[in-house]
């Protein structure tokens, strides 16, 4: 990109957030909940950029996504957050009863295939599901190739993973296992058996952080969380053969909340160019959604890899019936 094209594009960011200032001047509550099942530095860097510019003041319940969907649930009677930011974009639209349809301005500028149809989600930014291994352990050309590898014997207690009833997306990676392989009975037989060679933990983080530290030699995570260990040369990622998700992450606007003119503010704010930008920069793994914005230039560009063509809806519908089924695999496989 020319220096005339980012200069430009400085100048959109620039006065899309002055539009937004002016659009909203003073018409906004000064306080804003966000319920937060991204990382803790993400969510504060954007948290506080988003206060300074706009005097809202900002208070964050960081949790897993699971949780914080239960904890929304049982405040529907009286809601205490604002906004749910965490999470796919079929969050949204698996609980319309918890949550506002919102179409922000900013969607203008968005990649058409990353906007929600059902218009709950303000995607921020987009993710994939990846297979991590440590270097130290597991040599490059020994990694598992497909999900399906995850199944071998070979990798029995090998293999660490989070209960997809805890978080997003370790139900995206099942979910999409479940497409991949024809979401029947075959997918949760072959589901059961990468299960029985799995540890399940209950925070996405820890996958991450354990195959990082090497004591787990391989997990499933998301591109976010294994990048930073890639960049520090510890680790590697596998886009699986036969195929992956690349899906916008959640952001979505809880039906009824204290502050709902600060909330659709957060979100304009999160598509202008500036944050999208900063969110290229200062998270490396992280996908921006806004048109034009690069990447970090090691990342792997979704053209050199499969990306499978993901139902959101079955996922969305079908929500409540995956995650009982894949309890039950949890108690037979993890005794």
């Amino acid at each position: 990109m020319s220096m005339k094209s980012l200069r430009v594009l400085a100048m959109a960011g620039a006065l899309s957030a002055v539009a937004l200032a002016g659009a909203w001047a003073q018409d906004y509550e000064k306080q804003l909940v966000v319920y937060a099942s991204h990382p803790s530095e993400m969510v504060d860097h954007f948290t506080k950029e988003f206060s300074e510019k706009y005097g809202v003041r900002v208070t964050t319940i960081k949790a897993g996504t699971g949780e914080l969907l239960n904890r929304i649930r049982a405040e529907r009677g009286r809601p205490a957050a604002d906004v749910m930011w965490g999470g796919f974009s079929d969050t949204g639209s698996s609980s319309p009863d918890l949550f506002e349809q919102y179409r922000s301005p900013g969607l203008a500028n968005v990649e058409a295939k990353m906007i929600d149809p059902a218009g709950y989600n303000t995607p921020f930014g987009a993710s994939t599901m990846v297979i991590m291994y440590n270097k130290r352990l597991v040599a490059a050309d020994k990694a598992p190739k497909t999900w399906a590898d995850l199944a071998k014997p070979e990798w029995k207690g090998k293999v660490v993973h989070t209960d997809p009833s805890k978080s997003s997306s370790s139900l995206a990676a099942l979910t999409t296992w479940l497409q991949i392989y024809g979401k029947g009975d075959a997918a949760w037989k072959l589901t059961e058996e990468m299960t029985r060679n799995q540890s399940i933990v209950i925070r996405s983080s820890l996958v991450f952080q354990q195959v990082g530290r090497g004591e787990y030699p391989v997990g499933i995570t998301y591109e976010e969380g294994a990048f930073s260990y890639v960049l520090a040369g510890t680790a590697g990622i596998v886009y699986p053969a036969d195929g992956t998700l690349l899906q916008p992450e959640g952001m979505f606007i809880v039906k009824g909340g204290p502050s709902p003119k600060a909330a659709r503010l957060f979100a304009d704010y999160l598509l202008t160019v500036d944050a999208q930008t900063q969110l290229a920069e200062k998270f490396p793994g992280r996908r921006p959604t806004v048109k034009n914005i690069k990447t970090h230039p090691e990342m792997l560009p979704p053209e050199k890899f499969k990306i499978i063509d993901y139902d959101e809806a079955w996922a969305a519908q079908n929500r409540k019936e995956i995650l009982d089924k894949m309890q039950q695999i949890i108690i037979r496989t993890q005794g």
